[in-house]
């Protein structure tokens, strides 16, 4: 006799869209509590964000404007090029024959954007890159709040200033090849933790994003328009031991 695994889990989600989340409010305290606890239990959780569906439906355009550019030419994709690992073009790999990628590094400059739709676009994209942008700096905007709100749970919220001087944003476009449909568990992307501070996930409908948990359990990340996977990144998890172990007994991350 077969058997099938549950999962028992359930990422939490936190809603960022609450017009009371101000600073010093009892919304704001609570919320710190429910991002700390989700980090501490699942290493991420899912930002219920709404701001973007009010601003000109810029979530549905972004995923139609990445398929132009998944769309361009192998050559033209591969001259996003950077010094930096992991960042600029990824593709063509055979160890991840159904992956592709394209980065944007400081993407809230609208300077970088157009440096880049420039390099894809012998004739520019206004179009692509406004909104490009546009997303990019609501995405920040979630993301600087969330990760302030960590510091101030842990009560080091005196040390988020200098992190977030020296902090800039990445946005990176991915695409998974849907060709291959003989199995419905392909593993397009091998399971790994990031180098950087904090991820921010935002998917199509078609889903299959996984994460695990402290038992070992895969858990689905189930996609909506509004919701966004905040996963801690490694650098979070250095800076958590740096910082809080001087401050409060130490807590996993």
């Amino acid at each position: 006799m077969g058997s099938i695994a549950v999962d028992v889990h359930e990422i939490p989600i936190i809603d960022f869209s609450n017009k009371e989340l101000k600073p010093g409010s009892h919304v704001w305290a609570s919320t710190c509590d429910q991002i700390r606890f989700a980090l501490e239990e699942y290493g991420c959780f899912v930002a219920k964000y709404d701001e973007l569906l009010s601003n000109n439906e810029v979530d549905t355009q972004i995923f139609c404007k990445s398929k132009d550019l998944f769309d361009l030419p192998i050559e033209t994709k591969m001259k996003n090029t950077s010094e930096e690992p992991f960042r600029g073009y990824i593709g063509q790999i055979p160890q991840l024959p159904l992956y592709e990628g394209l980065a944007i590094d400081r993407a809230t400059s609208l300077e970088q954007v157009r440096k880049f739709v420039d390099l894809m676009w012998i004739n520019g994209n206004h179009h692509f890159c406004d909104i490009v942008h546009s997303y990019a700096k609501q995405i920040a905007l979630l993301d600087e709040m969330a990760t302030k709100m960590v510091f101030e749970s842990y009560g080091v919220e005196k040390h988020w200033k200098p992190v977030e001087a020296v902090r800039s944003h990445i946005l990176r476009f991915s695409k998974y090849d849907e060709s291959n449909q003989d199995s419905d568990t392909t593993i397009r992307f091998i399971p790994h933790t990031d180098k950087n501070f904090t991820t921010i996930l935002h998917q199509t409908q078609v889903g299959g994003l996984q994460v695990q948990a402290k038992d070992g359990t895969w858990i689905s990340v189930h996609p909506k328009p509004s919701h966004f996977l905040l996963m801690a990144g490694d650098m979070m998890k250095v800076i958590h031991i740096i910082l809080v172990s001087k401050y409060i007994r130490p807590t996993s991350l």
